[in-house]
């Protein structure tokens, strides 16, 4: 059974985070209208890993930071992931169904299962792509979401959105806006 997997921004729903400091902005960076949300991880039950036994990474304990940017009018959100060191673990790509606000204001995105990574030497990972086909499959996501999710994650690579220096960039004028 698939239910809908909305993420709202400056939140963390993971129950291994014990505790963040967050912030919204609205922003418009490289053209981008959209939303910002830097998330500080002041304590954690345990350090989350990923990745296959030998060549896990950390992506959330104690210091590490998550901006996220949820730009209007697109199917995607981004998440940069940093270190306690400020280095880049990765930078996360949502495919959503859609960016908005909800009846309070805060910005969420629902997400369309269909996810990308791009690491600081360059890979982009493809991930969910066998849950994307599952929720498809039992009519949770359209024929038409499920072709769009995969447009949205082409046009990305090929407008060099998903690209490090793209990133850096992206990233710096986003991480400027909770400096100031």
């Amino acid at each position: 059974m698939h239910k809908e997997r909305r993420k709202c921004l400056g939140r963390y729903d993971k129950d291994f985070i014990l505790s963040i400091a967050s912030e919204i902005k609205r922003t418009d960076p490289i053209g981008h209208n959209g939303y910002a949300s830097l998330i500080k991880i002041n304590e954690v039950a345990h350090p989350f890993m990923i990745g296959e036994k030998g060549a896990e990474i950390c992506i959330a304990d104690v210091g590490y930071s998550e901006l996220t940017f949820l730009p209007d009018n697109e199917k995607w959100m981004l998440t940069a992931i940093y270190d306690n060191h400020g280095a880049i673990v990765e930078w996360y790509f949502d495919i959503t169904r859609k960016n908005a606000l909800d009846e309070n204001g805060t910005p969420y995105c629902d997400d369309l299962y269909l996810d990308a990574a791009l690491m600081p030497d360059g890979r982009i990972l493809i991930f969910d792509e066998d849950e994307l086909q599952a929720a498809r499959d039992s009519g949770f996501v359209t024929p038409e979401e499920f072709d769009m999710a995969y447009t949205v994650l082409k046009r990305l690579i090929a407008d060099k959105i998903i690209d490090v220096a793209y990133m850096q960039n992206l990233c710096e004028q986003l991480m400027a806006l909770f400096l100031t």
